[in-house]
């Protein structure tokens, strides 16, 4: 992918801004739905991380994924600014977890936006990594809550609880997300990639049920591409 500052498709960004608004959409709806507030927060983490994951390929340049990002994110600043707006305020305390305050999903939000940028530079050539990283944290993170907490009845506890059931979800999520990003890159031909595969997922796992608080939506991205590094590209 090339990073060039002069010429950029004003179409493509333009796209990739009502992609970036229409995912964060997803929370509004799934209110409308009369969904829980746990339920909001981890459907929307799931659906908004998948767009998230595929967004790179959009683009060409990716000096114009960062002007997406950021004509983005001024837009939703100037509608938060507005008193009978105010889309992030309303995000935030839809999606923040009861028993926490909603700035708690900003410091969350600013973390994981910080680590996917580093990962998509780290890794602007091979986003194959990118991809799988946040499949890994929208299927494998998204869905260990999805199942342990309605499902979960094998508890645990390293740093925060969890379950069983919920930590084999994160296993299962994980391959799924790393079949899906090696698959669209056609890599599940090569030799040994499925007990890469397998390895990664375990990794994925053992992150999810080490990590402390939201911390894991930093981990899990990092773990997966670091070991998606060493056992394909190094």
């Amino acid at each position: 992918m090339l990073f060039d500052t002069t010429q950029q498709d004003w179409s493509m960004i333009s796209i990739g801004v009502l992609i970036i608004l229409a995912s964060l959409s997803v929370i509004f709806v799934l209110k409308l739905l009369g969904l829980e507030r746990w339920q909001i927060r981890k459907i929307g983490h799931i659906i908004i991380n998948f767009v998230a994951a595929f967004y790179p390929y959009l683009f060409v340049n990716m000096f114009d994924i960062y002007i997406s990002i950021m004509i983005a994110i001024g837009i939703l600043l100037v509608l938060s600014a507005i008193p009978q707006v105010r889309i992030l305020q309303r995000i935030f305390i839809m999606c923040a977890r009861k028993e926490s305050f909603p700035w708690e999903l900003l410091i969350n939000s600013v973390l994981l936006g910080i680590a996917m940028l580093a990962i998509l530079w780290i890794f602007q050539d091979t986003l194959f990594v990118f991809a799988a990283a946040y499949l890994a944290v929208s299927l494998g993170d998204g869905l260990g809550e999805m199942v342990g907490r309605p499902y979960g009845k094998i508890r645990y506890k390293i740093f925060n609880e969890k379950s069983v059931e919920g930590s084999l979800a994160v296993l299962l999520g994980s391959f799924a997300g790393l079949i899906i990003a090696l698959g669209e890159n056609m890599m599940l031909g090569l030799p040994g990639v499925w007990w890469k595969i397998i390895v990664v997922a375990f990794i994925v796992m053992i992150v999810e049920a080490f990590s402390f608080s939201f911390s894991d939506n930093v981990t899990i991205p990092a773990a997966v591409a670091a070991s998606l590094y060493l056992l394909f590209l190094l």
